[in-house]
């Protein structure tokens, strides 16, 4: 079973509750469920809700449903890195960490979900365009700068000092929805297939 069919396999891990059930229950639309699950699986719960709600937005501009716009790509970018953020903090917090990095810093946080999880069975490579600027080491003030608002960039229109985000890129959906689809598949294979084998009987979402 190759990695995209396993992924989905592992996406179809069944709910107690449904859209139907939430429509006539407001209640359900809080979930006690949700709420009852331990810290670490409500973070990977919203993870893969960011990364679905990042490659169902791709698929939609695609299709052409979803207005092609600079503005749009920023969302959908914002979605896909806030759904790498809880998977690794879902995955310290799996590993009994004490406390968790207080940072939205992805580096960082890779860096020390590595050490926890060391090994090739819990890498994944992390999209270039969340990583940090190769050019840091040779401008160092301006890039720990621009680095520190790496989580803001796809959230705001500009800093708090009112400088801008905006910057001249390529945005095109069909590569993005690859590089979502791709990533999603891999966190989903780590966190069923490898993380939660630590409970060998867990069967909650």
């Amino acid at each position: 079973m190759d990695i995209l069919h396993l992924a989905a396999h592992c996406r179809n891990v069944p709910v107690t509750f449904t859209l139907e059930l939430m429509a006539r229950d407001p209640e359900l639309s809080y979930s006690e469920e949700f709420a009852d699950l331990p810290e670490w699986k409500r973070y990977f719960s919203l993870s893969r809700a960011y990364m679905e709600a990042s490659r169902t937005l791709c698929e939609s501009m695609i299709a052409g449903d979803f207005s092609a716009q600079y503005s749009s790509s920023r969302v959908i970018l914002h979605l896909m890195r806030q759904g790498i953020e809880l998977f690794l903090k879902g995955a310290l917090c799996r590993a009994a960490a004490k406390q968790l990095p207080k940072t939205h810093d992805l580096a960082k946080l890779y860096a020390t979900y590595s050490l926890a999880y060391p090994g090739p069975k819990f890498f994944f490579e992390m999209p270039e365009r969340f990583q940090t600027s190769p050019s840091m080491d040779l401008f160092p003030e301006i890039s720990l700068e621009e680095h520190a608002t790496l989580d803001q960039r796809h959230r705001y229109p500009s800093d708090r000092k009112g400088r801008s985000f905006v910057t001249p890129e390529v945005f095109d959906p069909e590569r993005v929805l690859e590089e979502v689809e791709k990533l999603d598949a891999m966190l989903h294979v780590i966190e069923y297939v490898e993380i939660r084998r630590l409970d060998r009987h867990d069967d909650e979402p």
